[in-house]
């Protein structure tokens, strides 16, 4: 015969554990690309909350500084064609990157909520590793 009080004291302990493995996260400013990379994360079922980055996350999603402005002026004018970009997810406090996915940034709303949905998809699987 088990006892209720058990159970109720087993599901105390287990409740608060669960919430500490929850982390901050903060979707940076990217060329109107942030609000398709906050709903992809979101959909994932990440153990994330949004917040904004005056609160100091723990976590930070960007896009990645890859070259200058005159070096993007250059490949453009070249190649005819915006350069390749990275979203990255950091560990704020190690500066250490988690996840990233390269792509190349264009301006029609379906890229870049394809590129986002990849991003997302990454980044589970990357926590995945990280939890196990």
């Amino acid at each position: 015969m088990t006892k209720p009080w058990l159970a109720l004291f087993a599901l105390a302990l287990a409740i608060p554990a669960g919430a500490q493995d929850r982390k901050t996260i903060y979707v940076d400013k990217m060329e109107g690309l942030e609000p398709f990379v906050e709903q992809a994360l979101q959909a994932a079922e990440l153990p994330f909350d949004f917040i904004e980055e005056q609160k100091q996350p723990e976590l930070k999603a960007g896009l990645a500084k890859m070259h200058s402005a005159y070096g993007e002026i250059l490949y453009k004018h070249k190649l005819g064609r915006n350069e390749t970009h990275r979203l990255e997810l950091r560990d704020v406090e190690r500066n250490k990157v988690i996840a990233s996915y390269s792509f190349p940034l264009q301006g029609d709303e379906e890229s870049r909520r394809r590129a986002a949905q990849e991003f997302a998809a990454k980044v589970k699987k990357a926590w995945a590793k990280k939890s196990r």
